[in-house]
């Protein structure tokens, strides 16, 4: 088989819409904002990724960021947007550990400048109850909010979520739309404690492309809870995409994770539309 051939098998069954992508640093520390955009359509456009959902934890990756530098953060997020508004969405990255600065941030950036989620790292567990003040705000803004979560064998660093923080979350604000980031990050174990809170989906970024995981997600919350992510730019397109392109599923369960889960998931201000006839409504998650 030649390398055209071999592309060919390889590409996306549909478009596919990505949740979860850091544009800096992209190229390197000190690209510009321009770089890291055309670095990031570059290598989507390789992959097959049509879309990107863009949340800007900075140049350094402060754990902790204090208010101007999230604020900061989110700047050059709207500026990458704007950039290639036709490739690039955006979400809003704050720390609820400086919560009446972090609401604030979530007015100015998803209530007036057009976010369309809200991205939550490793600052302060999601079971605090500060991040609860977040994903109530989510409900208010009509967004989704991605937590990153992880399970480590280590133990986790003090503030970052592991799957049993998310599932209080979830059971505290049952109308929030949240997003479990790094499946892979919690294993099977993780998915088995989210699977009773309909209004989590798990997204399949995270660690290494190893199969199975795609298929267990789907086998025990469904087709409609799981969508694609890459966590670009700390993980590649291509060999996150093919978690879900060679996973043993249906064609139709493959097109409903790369693209209608989250393009249902999102607001009516990010302009998507599902492709498919079936899959999870912001009206279903709030059930």
């Amino acid at each position: 088989m030649d390398l055209a051939s071999l592309r060919v098998l390889l590409r996306p069954p549909g478009p596919v819409l990505d949740v979860h992508v850091h544009p800096l640093p992209g190229p390197g520390p000190n690209a510009t904002l321009r770089e890291a955009a055309d670095y990031l359509i570059s290598h989507a456009d390789r992959a097959g990724v049509t879309r990107m959902l863009v949340s800007n934890l900075g140049r350094n990756f402060d754990r902790t960021p204090d208010p101007a530098a999230f604020r900061a953060a989110n700047d050059d997020c709207l500026r990458i947007r704007d950039l290639a508004p036709e490739r690039f969405l955006a979400f809003c990255y704050v720390n609820p550990a400086h919560i009446d600065e972090a609401l604030a941030e979530l007015e100015r950036c998803v209530g007036r400048s057009g976010m369309v989620g809200i991205k939550l790292w490793v600052a302060v567990r999601a079971s605090d109850p500060r991040v609860k003040s977040i994903a109530e705000k989510a409900v208010t803004l009509d967004v989704p909010m991605l937590q990153h979560v992880w399970d480590k064998a280590g133990g986790n660093e003090p503030g970052e979520s592991t799957p049993a923080d998310l599932a209080i979350l979830a059971r505290a604000v049952p109308h929030a739309r949240i997003i479990m980031g790094h499946m892979n990050g919690s294993g099977l174990k993780g998915i088995e404690t989210v699977a009773a809170y309909p209004n989590v989906v798990v997204e399949t970024g995270g660690s290494d492309p190893e199969r199975g995981y795609v298929e267990s997600a789907v086998r025990s919350l469904g087709s409609k809870r799981v969508v694609f992510g890459s966590d670009v730019s700390g993980r590649h397109f291509a060999t996150q995409l093919g978690k879900v392109l060679g996973a043993d599923l249906a064609e139709t369960t493959k097109k409903r994770i790369i693209w209608d889960n989250l393009a249902r998931l999102l607001p009516a201000t990010a302009g998507l539309r599902p492709n498919g006839d079936d899959g999870p409504s912001p009206e279903d998650l709030r059930q």
